[in-house]
């Protein structure tokens, strides 16, 4: 059976543990697709003469490297307007040739019902070009009306924003403050790198000074997120640090880590616990019950030293508890958040039940069992007859049925359900050995097809030997990493997929490290010592 050595093991497990030590309390990571996040660090900085001047090539490089055949990004031509003038800004003559083909491209697709408002808008107070509209009397009417029907309600600081950009200097106070009272304790607005950048462009157009301490916090936010990649700096759309601080506290416990060195993960959790009991994925999101379960999941593996970890534990649960939908399922947001409530679907989620049901049955709180019981029963209901479970928020078939075999067979009493689920797993392995969806063989997929057939090993020796195999030669000799790209992360305020190497590499230690599963063994003595009533 091919995996690393038992040295190889414990220096990926040390790096993964200095990587989140040393991140507290943000942990950025490289998002790639970025040229849009990295056009608007270029427009914002140079606006506020905030960027500096070493840092532009390395924004610039990932832009070009993401430049389709025919010129465009994406074919859209409102990211492919914003990434020309942030090009010609950065004056940058490696990006001369790609800006002429770009040019071309928007010269030949004239349909100007493609472009967004709010492109428009930011554009025309980036550039130092005042009022972005030469009919402005004429198209006022019309931008407004866009932007409502964009922002259709929902009072949110974009649509501030956009606002503030449609009108003159100073002729909406009242919306000016508004939009400085939305900004967050780290400097973002709603959490997230294009509503930051759109707010401080409409403050600026309002009239506020570009000496404001709120420009320096803003802009201090979007550097926060900016990872080098190699000789890349790139921009991640928001902050994702608690997310991958569960989950690197999951993985690397599994892998063999002893408590201590897992510490700073477990201490950086307990003190960013809402006071509703849940998590938000990073700083400025809202708490979502995804990253909650998962929070819930690992501190239950990290045991009961602090004895704080016993409270939030129960506070984790009684959120989750709580955020139990009548027929048994969870959705990625609770019902009174106010994203939910503003127009934003949150349907019922497996992911998010199976993670629930994960977290709740680790947990060991005795007012659990019925809320178990029901995720589980939900879970059951929807198996498909092929054994497997449909794709969920990150699209991965394969992801939703060892995520849904994993919480069956730790909830107990489901075991034709979950070998129904892991054969159907093993009958997807590629002739390499490998895993994958639409996406085409990932190590992601191919370390989370592991997990889920280790808990079964002997039924699944000889697929886990070549998956293994095939884990292990795609590693990166040199950086020791697993980078190539899969949909691993979904941010649930925003309703987007990310791809973030860092788990990749997480998976792949787990199950590399692990036989068979250690989940249970770990986690018995938590759960038959529920947290004691106050």
């Amino acid at each position: 059976m091919a995996s690393l050595t038992p040295n190889s093991l414990e220096q990926l497990r040390a790096r993964l543990l200095q990587r989140a030590e040393s991140s507290i309390p943000v942990w950025p990571v490289a998002v790639r697709s970025c040229a849009d996040r990295n056009a608007l660090a270029v427009l914002l900085g140079t606006m506020l003469g905030k960027l500096p001047h070493d840092d532009i090539a390395p924004l610039v490089r990932p832009i070009l490297l993401e430049q389709d055949e025919n010129g465009s990004w994406g074919n859209d031509l409102s990211r492919t307007l914003e990434i020309v003038q942030a090009l010609s800004q950065a004056q940058r003559p490696e990006a001369r040739p790609h800006l002429n083909k770009a040019v071309t491209w928007l010269e030949e697709h004239p349909n100007r019902r493609q472009l967004r408002a709010e492109t428009l808008l930011l554009l025309g107070h980036t550039t130092g070009l005042g009022a972005p509209i030469r009919f402005k009397q004429i198209l006022k009417p019309a931008l407004h009306v866009a932007i409502d029907w964009s922002f259709r309600n929902r009072n949110t600081s974009r649509k501030l924003a956009a606002h503030l950009l449609l009108g003159e200097k100073g002729s909406d106070n009242a919306k000016m403050s508004a939009l400085i009272r939305r900004q967050l304790s780290d400097g973002s607005w709603e959490g997230n790198a294009r509503t930051t950048a759109l707010a401080m462009a409409a403050l600026r157009q309002a009239g506020l000074p570009a000496s404001d301490s709120l420009f320096d916090r803003g802009f201090r936010f979007m550097r926060v997120l900016q990872q080098w990649d190699g000789n890349d700096l790139i921009q991640a759309p928001c902050d994702v640090s608690n997310a991958l601080h569960a989950l690197t506290l999951r993985s690397v416990l599994l892998a063999g880590a002893e408590n201590n060195d897992a510490a700073p993960s477990a201490m950086l959790l307990l003190h960013q616990q809402d006071q509703s009991g849940g998590w938000a994925i990073g700083s400025g999101q809202p708490v979502d019950v995804l990253t909650t379960a998962m929070a819930l999941d690992a501190l239950a593996m990290f045991g009961d030293s602090p004895l704080e970890t016993r409270w939030a534990r129960r506070r984790a649960a009684e959120f989750l508890i709580a955020a139990q939908n009548r027929d048994g399922s969870f959705s990625m947001l609770p019902r009174s958040n106010g994203f939910a409530l503003r127009g934003r679907a949150n349907g019922a989620s497996l992911e998010a039940t199976c993670y629930a049901l994960l977290g709740l049955c680790e947990c060991g709180e005795s007012n659990a069992a019925q809320a178990m019981s029901r995720a589980a029963g939900y879970i059951r209901r929807h198996q498909l007859k092929s054994g497997a479970f449909a794709e969920s928020s990150l699209k991965s078939a394969l992801y939703s049925t060892v995520l849904a075999a994993e919480a069956l067979d730790l909830f107990g009493g489901t075991r034709a359900d979950v070998e129904r689920a892991l054969d159907w797993v093993q009958g997807t392995q590629h002739v390499l050995g490998g895993f994958g969806d639409d996406l085409g063989l990932t190590s992601w997929h191919t370390a989370v097809a592991i997990r889920g057939l280790s808990l079964r090993p002997a039924r699944y020796a000889e697929a886990l030997s070549m998956a293994r195999t095939h884990l292990t030669m795609r590693q990166d000799d040199e950086t020791k990493w697993w980078n190539d790209p899969a949909a691993n992360l979904f941010v649930p305020a925003l309703g987007m997929r990310m791809s973030v190497t860092e788990l990749t590499t997480l998976a792949a230690l787990e199950s590399l490290h692990t036989g068979s599963r250690t989940r249970a063994q770990r986690s018995r003595k938590p759960r038959t010592t529920p947290t004691p009533e106050r």
